[in-house]
């Protein structure tokens, strides 16, 4: 079924990266989108000055859904970005709606060392509508049993 739709959808972008900005070297990413543009891969690459606040904008929503594969990188502190997790839940969306392929890095993180990107997700969601918390919690085991690692955001920290 993926396959049918992939094949009928147009993609305006090769790749989109979800990511928290503040946990990255300060080159890595735009090394990647330069080398990946230099063999003809076409990346979503925002305007790092105006998008990186905690609100996710329209542009960015259009991008996830315009791009054929996301990739995730998970860093020790990106459950602590909400606009992080909001596109998470959207390339989720795509995945499953629009045949959008996902993969992820772990980014100075392992998840055998209890460094989990949800490192202090319970905290970092206080104050949020519960509703959205939700989806959150259900996007990052959905992106986790897509990685083959089922139980690792099934912790404790998930289950209020």
């Amino acid at each position: 079924m993926a396959s049918q739709i992939q094949s009928a959808q147009k993609w305006k972008f090769d790749v989109f990266f979800n990511f928290r900005q503040q946990d990255l070297d300060k080159s890595f990413v735009a090394d990647l989108h330069k080398r990946l543009n230099d063999i003809g891969i076409n990346v979503f690459k925002p305007d790092v000055n105006s998008e990186w606040g905690e609100q996710i904008s329209t542009e960015i929503l259009e991008a996830i859904e315009e791009s054929r594969i996301a990739v995730t990188i998970f860093s020790k502190d990106y459950t602590s970005s909400p606009r992080c997790l909001e596109e998470l839940t959207k390339i989720m969306e795509c995945v499953d709606n629009k045949g959008q392929e996902f993969f992820f890095v772990f980014y100075k993180v392992k998840p055998s060392d209890g460094l989990s990107p949800l490192g202090t997700f319970e905290e970092d969601i206080k104050g949020f509508d519960l509703e959205k918390v939700q989806r959150w919690k259900d996007a990052l085991r959905k992106a986790a049993d897509m990685a083959g690692l089922k139980d690792y955001f099934s912790g404790a920290e998930l289950s209020h």
